[in-house]
This record gives C-alpha cells, structure tokens and sequence, in this order.
C-alpha cells in the first residue's frame, strides 16, 4: 500500500504518521525531548533529540507496518528558531526556540537603526524577540565566535531535512517569521537589510515552496530511520502552516485555530495586514497572517503548579471547571506567562489572576485559564474584524480542542461556531497532503477536503455569551494598567 509519511518537530515532542492516498491515517509513533529553560524568558533544545526521536519513531513506524511503501515525506516544525550548525550538519550550540524572549535587546537596537515603521513596511511584521531574524542577531552579537564557525542557522524541521537528505533549505512560511530578514515581495532573504545586521546571507538556507520535492533520502538517512533509500522529501512547513492546511483552510473568509503548545488563529487571505499580527506565508504559498499567544502550554504550566500528581488530572479539571459558572466567578486570567506576542508585543508581561477571592477554589482558577486564552483569541479576532471579508467559520484543531469545555468556552466567547474534526485535520495530516502535492497525486490545495471528515459543531449559548462580554471588557483593560508594573518585575 502507497503512504506518506508526516514528520514534524513540536515544541514537546516529535511525531511521525503515516496517512493512505486518500488520506486515511494508517499509524502513528510519538517521542518527548526535554524543553531546556537554563535562564528566565529562556528556551532552548538540543536538535540531535529532535534527531534521536525521529529516527526512533520512524523505525517502530515502519517496522509495524511492512506492508506500507512510502510515496514521500514532508517535515513540519515549530517556528521560528536559531539552530546553528557546522559544516558536517551537527549542532554548534543548542536551538533557540520560538518562545525564547531573550533578544529584546536586539529588537531595540534594530528599532532605532530602522524604525518600526520601515520595519513592517519591509518585512509586513513589527520588531519583537519573537521573531527570527532578531534571535540571529543576538547570535551574532553575544557568541559571534561561535557564529563565525555556523556553517548554516536552520529552523527546527529543516535541521530534520538536512538529517534526511543533506540538502539545506527552508519554506516561506517558515521565512516569512525569521523577520525582518525575508522579503515577502520577492520571496527571498533580504541581502542589504541582512548585511546591515551583520547577518551573512549565504549561511541562510535557500528558500523553496513547501510542497516541492528538494532531495532523496540517503543512505545513511535510511539506514538510521527505516525509510528507504531515494523516497523524495519535500521541503515542508512550519506546523502552523501544516496545521492550517490540515483543516482544510486554504481561502479568505476561513479561519483555523491551532491549541497546541501555541495558540494560533490562522487567517489565510486577508486584504489588509496589521502589524500586530504575525505575517507570513501559507503552505500554499497564499499571505497567511496569524495571531499567536500560548495555549496548551498555559494549561500544562497549570496541571505541573496546582495537581501534578493527580490521577487522570484532565478529566477530573474539566469536572471542577464545569461546577464552576461561565466567568469564573468573576476570576479573570491573562495568559502571558513567557511575556506575549500578539497583539500586545510584551517579552516583559505576565500571567495574573485578577479578581481572586476566598470562595475561588481549583475549579475556578482552571476554568479562568481556560477563557483567558479564549479572550486572548477574541483580542485577535477584533484586530483581523473587516466587514467586506468576515470570517464565515473557525476550524479548531490539535490536542486543546479534543476539550469539549473549552471548545464551548470559545464558542461563547467568540460568539461564532466552532467547527471541529476529532479524527482527521492537523499538523500531520497537512504535512501529508503537501507530501502528496510534491509528488504529483493531488492538483489543487482545496482537494484536502477530500480527505477530511465532517465537522462536529459546538455552537454559542447566547446567555453566556452577555457574561463573557462583561468578562472580556475587564481583559481588555488589565493589561493597559499593568504594562508598567510588568516591567518592575525581576524573575531571573
């Protein structure tokens, strides 16, 4: 049986899949790495862990499933990051990852050379610590003995491509958020701005659509992960990308929301772009913008702080949760443990509780979690609001989503229907469909829907709907008071 095969590289773990020609998903394998934080605002991991497990799971992948042969293979990943490499592909120091706040620093001495304003104009995103042109340049600046030796600063999925085919190279979706190095006008890294950075062009890898084939699997490639020699690989997405293409959003007026580690809102289309956003490109090769806040890993700070040991710890959550009423008592909770992306722009914000009292218990405290994400979707949603282009429905996909209380949270809360595909959609199966793409089995990226099931559909109780607005007006306002306490806080 023809298959292909999905690998992509998570902020927690990596997972290989392999899914039929009709997109049916055959088998999966799954494999955790340590998250290194060795100081505040901080994250790194080692990429040769990303490299162990995937040659581990697909190893157990394959060998489960002898009957399968692989058509070809795409490699998705978090984005974006600094993962420098020598010459021989091996790492030069540990990979900065997306949701490393250290190079605030650098995004202020890029401020004052450029300004904001031609910031954005050139890369279509403002400057944050976020992004991966300013993780190079702390790179440069504080180990620039170390980077004279990079041979390449790869993303997360492309150190996995190179691993596999010793090609280097990377997508325009994961480009588009390594600004303001990349020109979403040409395609292309931009030269003259990277020069000004001290960035030299050349240790960047080339740029090719996410579902073209860029090279084989070697031998050695095959002899470590099962895969036979000579499958075509092509050059892949970052998971957001991937995800977004897996739920079968590929035009203006749709929307899909990704509750992994990360939150995303994926829009793909929008006529007019906001700063506040992250812009980038779609697996497609469509603009895609994107607001990004943290989700999963929220609620994971909050099951290792309050219950870690506790037995079956989702569920029995979920039940307190829902002893608790809509608006958690009037508990309101803002998400920004690791500072914030969009839309507030903050490396220096944090997580509060606001409105806690004696009679709040565990419940409560979970429930709020669970809607200050929510709210934080709604923040996004109001930004990308265009009466000529609004959006007609909001696919929800990843782990978050498989929990029926926080898809009627957001529901509630965005005042829209939240469309959801319990056993298809996602990250891997948009990794297989580009996979598919490159090697010629579909034509059009809107034939994914072909291989998606129908949705289950979690609607809006219009009565919980007038608390949440209450609830959502008292979001709105805490951060604005609290900007300048969050810079007194010293938490390193």
């Amino acid at each position: 049986m023809s298959v292909y095969l999905a690998i992509d590289i998570g902020t927690s773990s990596a997972k290989a899949a392999l899914y039929s020609q009709a997109g049916a998903l055959i088998d999966s394998r799954s494999q955790a790495y340590p998250l290194l934080r060795p100081k505040a605002n901080w994250a790194e991991q080692d990429p040769d862990d990303w490299r162990q497990a995937v040659e581990q799971i697909c190893r157990g992948l394959i060998t489960a499933n002898p009957d399968t042969e692989i058509r070809a293979v795409c490699v998705s990943g978090q984005a974006p990051a600094c993962a420098p490499v020598d010459r021989q592909g091996r790492p030069a120091r540990p990979a900065i990852l997306w949701l490393d706040r250290r190079a605030t620093a650098q995004a202020d001495w890029l401020r004052q050379r450029l300004g904001q304003t031609e910031v954005e104009r050139l890369s279509g995103n403002t400057l944050d610590s976020y992004f991966g042109g300013v993780k190079w340049l702390w790179y440069r600046q504080q180990e620039p003995e170390q980077y004279d030796r990079t041979w390449k600063i790869l993303q997360a999925n492309s150190y996995i491509t190179l691993a596999l085919t010793g090609e280097v190279v990377t997508d325009p979706s994961h480009a588009g958020l390594c600004s303001p190095c990349f020109d979403p006008q040409t395609g292309d890294w931009n030269e003259p701005l990277c020069q000004m950075m001290g960035l030299a062009v050349e240790k960047l890898p080339a740029v090719y659509p996410s579902s073209q084939v860029i090279g084989q699997v070697t031998r050695a490639a095959a002899e470590a992960t099962g895969i036979p020699r000579g499958t075509p690989v092509v050059c892949g997405a970052g998971d957001f990308a991937c995800a977004c293409l897996g739920a079968g959003v590929t035009e203006a007026g749709q929307a899909a929301a990704m509750l992994g580690t990360a939150g995303n809102l994926m829009l793909p289309g929008l006529r007019r772009l906001d700063g506040r956003l992250l812009n980038t490109k779609h697996a497609t090769g469509a603009p895609l913008s994107l607001g990004g806040v943290m989700a999963g890993g929220v609620v994971s700070w909050f099951v290792q702080a309050f219950c870690p040991d506790a037995p079956g710890v989702y569920d029995l959550l979920e039940q307190e949760a829902r002893r608790s009423p809509p608006g958690a008592q009037g508990l309101v909770f803002l998400p920004y443990l690791m500072g914030e992306r969009t839309p507030v722009w903050d490396a220096q914000a944090r997580g509060v509780f606001f409105g806690l009292g004696a009679a709040h218990g565990r419940g409560h405290l979970y429930r709020a979690v669970l809607e200050g994400v929510a709210f934080a979707f709604r923040q996004i949603m109001e930004i990308t609001a265009d009466p000529e282009q609004s959006v007609r429905e909001i696919v929800f996909i990843n782990g978050g989503a498989r929990n029926a209380l926080w898809r009627q949270i957001f529901a509630d809360v965005l005042g829209t229907t939240v469309r959801w595909l319990p056993h298809s959609g996602g990250t891997s199966l948009g990794g297989a469909f580009l996979a598919a793409h490159g090697c010629g089995d579909t034509g059009q990226f809107a034939e994914i829907h072909n291989w998606l099931e129908p949705p289950l559909d979690t609607r809006p109780e219009p009565a919980n709907q007038a608390v949440y607005d209450r609830q959502y007006a008292v979001y709105r306002e805490l951060y604005p008071r609290l900007k300048t306490c969050f810079g007194l806080v010293q938490d390193d």
